[in-house]
């Protein structure tokens, strides 16, 4: 297996100090992924949330991966231990695969080593949300489009007390 660049990694301020107090945490209570997900935050550059690079991972984002290079693609929601709800839906960030993604841009690669000890490459195709999924912040801009609509001719207009 050819050695893969470290790819570079971009985090928002305000996430840079959720993931701190995670990692440290993880690492206290002797986490088998602690003392990774703290290796790659430490090493990341952390602007402040207007100036993060677009199309890199971040937290509470849906990011599309492939595991290793034969894997199908997935597209998870990378959220912090205590956001974990679904393992269909959500990848935690105190998990081989989330510690190795997080940060990302998309495009890149990166070499990770399971909980079973197996060295994976790990690449971040995209940052959409998959087909048919409508995000929260796309269901708030129709819901807020749909109210401030006072030109609708399909709106009942007002009604009397």
């Amino acid at each position: 297996m050819m050695s893969e660049p470290i790819p570079p990694v971009s985090i928002a301020s305000g996430d840079f100090s959720r993931l701190k107090r995670v990692a440290v945490e993880a690492v206290s209570k002797r986490h088998p992924i602690g003392r990774f997900l703290l290796t790659e935050i430490e090493r990341a550059t952390v602007y402040e949330p207007a100036f993060v690079p677009d199309r890199c991972v971040r937290l509470d984002d849906w990011v599309t991966f492939r595991a290793d290079e034969n894997e199908p693609l997935e597209s998870r929601v990378l959220v912090l231990p205590e956001g974990f709800r679904n393992s269909a839906l959500h990848l935690s960030v105190l998990s081989p695969l989330g510690a190795a993604l997080i940060g990302l841009h998309a495009g890149s690669r990166i070499r990770y080593v399971g909980f079973d000890g197996v060295p994976h490459i790990a690449a971040v195709e995209n940052l959409d949300p998959p087909a048919g999924v409508i995000s929260l912040l796309q269901r708030r801009s129709m819901r807020s489009a749909h109210r401030t609509d006072n030109n609708n001719p399909d709106r009942p207009g007002p009604t009397a007390a």
